[in-house]
């Protein structure tokens, strides 16, 4: 029997492709190298910006065949059942309505739906694994014989699911013809289009979001990649296990590392142990770090643990000599840590930079103490360094300078602009990015040897060659992701790392229509959902789920249009609108009114939160 070894996790890892193991999507996922369009403007061009993807699971033959990794339920409770087989003597444009309904249910093939065809349709009816989700559904007649009717069926597309459940949004309009038949006294649909499609209120009704996690490319920190499961699915954590080895979406891919061979697949549960072929000749670390992944992904989908892995037939003991695994056997992965035990909460006051505790506030010390007219800063929990905007010259109309610095020690400026966006530091606080003169995004770093500091541009080409007005541009806790406002719109997009030192984004889409050309400010979540501000009076702040499936106004109480700048923390959600900083409870909670911060009362104060 071969042993298994472990050794501690390497330090700095950042694996670089060996024999059994490599960082890119395997040959079996070339679908992941999809792009989307290059070209990122306004709404009026949206059915041209999303290239659907489909990350394909048919390439694992050895899979379980009844394992069903279908795609939201972004809501608990028990879901209403859809309606089983036709309901006798149904009028026919309410029969189509409750076909569109039985078609959000995946299970043996699309029974269901499949029960509402005439048999010649049900035979010929093969949809694609691609899920098409529209707002709602308009039903307008166009021919009423007694044995047979037509209806025109319209709609707007909000959003698309691959066949392994990624969501992408999209905005399109939706038309189709449905021909029903009469048969035996029933109607009976004949000819329909050759999809899956259903409205967003079944999304929400019939389908959970679940987290498969992969590795960024330091192999420290794990990457959520959300998918929609069907919540009638009776074996969620073989799917789960079974997406896993299928390797990451198509617009997550180029973010992150997949070290699993070609070879391997998951050969389904034994008696309580997840079984995985085609693993030999993986390095012990990438092991290690393949268990952190599945631990993860099983115990953030509250599958009860502890959790059994066998790898090409024997058990896989962990450091210590252990079989059985929970996600305390990997606590440096898990992906709900934050840097610092506590959120540090800062204040931009009057130009002046200070640190709010206990509602006390204090001045930042250090060569920060001299500086009186910063705009916007961030600050990385890691390491306290600071990345600012300063005003310089006379008043708003002056230039900017990116100023970088800890806190309690030097300032050095880096660059002068007419405009630089507020700084985003990537995961560990070593480079800050930012966006100079609305087109330009740049990438600072500071080197760990020599403490010299480099300014790199970072590829935004996938944008194209016009690009809008980049107001606001923000990396995610995990550096994997970014968002951004562009022309009063919110995209997000995926960091790629062609080569050392270089960045590049890619996947970008946007991701909250319904906000329009309206957002000012944003800022993540650690959950990898948005907060968004807007100009709009009525709704200002909005909730934008991580793909973009659910956009949602938050409590709007008293808060007065437009917002200036909003931060996510662990407990409180904080805004600075036309008057004041505001501050909410983050979750679980029915306030509906924002209240001014304590000890900023009366300050229009921009808030930072670090993480």
């Amino acid at each position: 029997m071969r042993n298994f070894r472990w050794r501690s996790p390497n330090p700095n890892p950042n694996p670089s492709p060996s024999p059994g193991s490599q960082l890119a999507p395997r040959s079996a996922r070339a679908d992941a190298a999809c792009e989307p369009a290059p070209r990122w403007r306004r709404a009026a061009s949206a059915s041209g910006l999303v290239l659907v993807c489909s990350l394909t699971l048919g390439a694992c033959a050895s899979l379980p065949s009844n394992s069903e990794p279908q795609v939201l339920r972004a809501f608990e409770g028990s879901a209403e059942q859809a309606q089983v087989g036709p309901i006798q003597d149904r009028d026919p444009d309410l029969l189509l309505r409750d076909f569109y309904i039985a078609s959000s249910d995946p299970s043996q093939s699309y029974s269901n739906a499949r029960s509402f065809l005439t048999p010649a349709a049900s035979e010929t009816w093969n949809p694609g694994s691609e899920i098409v989700v529209v707002d709602r559904f308009e039903i307008n007649s166009v021919n009423l014989e007694t044995e047979r009717r037509s209806y025109e069926v319209r709609g707007t597309i909000v959003g698309s699911i691959t066949e392994g459940g990624a969501y992408r949004p999209r905005q399109e309009t939706f038309t189709d013809r449905v021909t029903l038949q009469r048969i035996d006294g029933q109607w009976r649909l004949d000819e329909l289009g050759n999809q899956i499609v259903f409205e967003r209120s079944e999304l929400r009704n019939r389908y959970n979001p679940r987290g498969v996690y992969f590795f960024d490319p330091s192999g420290k920190v794990l990457v959520q990649d959300r998918r929609w499961l069907f919540t009638g699915m009776s074996n969620l954590d073989s799917s789960l296990m079974q997406l896993l080895v299928a390797g990451p979406s198509a617009d997550l891919a180029p973010g992150v590392i997949d070290e699993l061979p070609d070879t391997a697949a998951y050969a389904g549960n034994s008696d309580g142990v997840y079984q995985f072929t085609g693993m030999v000749g993986m390095a012990e670390d990438a092991l290690r770090r393949f268990l952190g992944q599945a631990v993860w992904t099983l115990a953030m989908a509250e599958v009860p643990g502890p959790y059994r892995f066998r790898f090409d037939g024997e058990d896989v003991p962990g450091p210590l000599g252990e079989t059985e695994f929970t996600a305390d056997s990997f606590p440096e992965y898990n992906p709900q840590a934050t840097p610092n035990a506590v959120s540090q909460v800062y204040s931009l006051t009057g130009g002046v930079l200070y640190q709010l505790s206990d509602d006390a506030v204090q001045r930042v010390g250090g060569d920060f103490t001299t500086l009186n007219t910063l705009e916007s800063a961030r600050v990385a929990a890691t390491n306290n360094t600071i990345a600012a905007v300063q005003v310089t010259g006379d008043g708003a109309g002056g230039e900017r300078a990116l100023v970088v610095g800890a806190i309690g020690g030097d300032v050095t400026e880096v660059l002068r602009a007419q405009r630089i966006s507020q700084p985003t530091f990537e995961q560990g606080g070593t480079s800050a990015w930012a966006v100079v003169d609305g087109e330009t995004l740049v990438r600072v770093s500071r080197s760990a040897e020599t403490g010299e500091i480099s300014t790199n541009e970072v590829d935004i080409s996938a944008l194209g060659a016009d690009i809008g007005d980049l107001s606001q541009f923000q990396l995610s806790p995990t550096g994997v992701r970014a968002a951004f406002i562009m022309d009063g719109r919110v995209y997000t997009a995926v960091v790629a790392r062609p080569n050392a030192g270089e960045r590049r984004l890619t996947s970008i889409q946007e991701v909250a229509a319904a906000i329009g050309d309206t957002a000012t400010a944003l800022d993540w979540q650690m959950d990898g959902s948005l907060v968004v501000g807007t100009a709009n009076s009525e709704a200002p702040v909005w909730a934008v789920a991580a793909d973009g499936a659910t956009v949602a106004p938050l409590p709007s109480g008293n808060i007065v249009a437009p917002v200036l700048s909003v931060a996510a923390g662990p407990s409180m959600l904080y805004v600075t609108d036309n008057r004041a900083a505001l501050e909410l409870p983050n979750g679980g909670t029915t306030a509906s009114y924002w209240r001014e911060v304590q000890g900023l009362e009366g300050n229009r104060s921009i808030m930072l939160v670090t993480r």
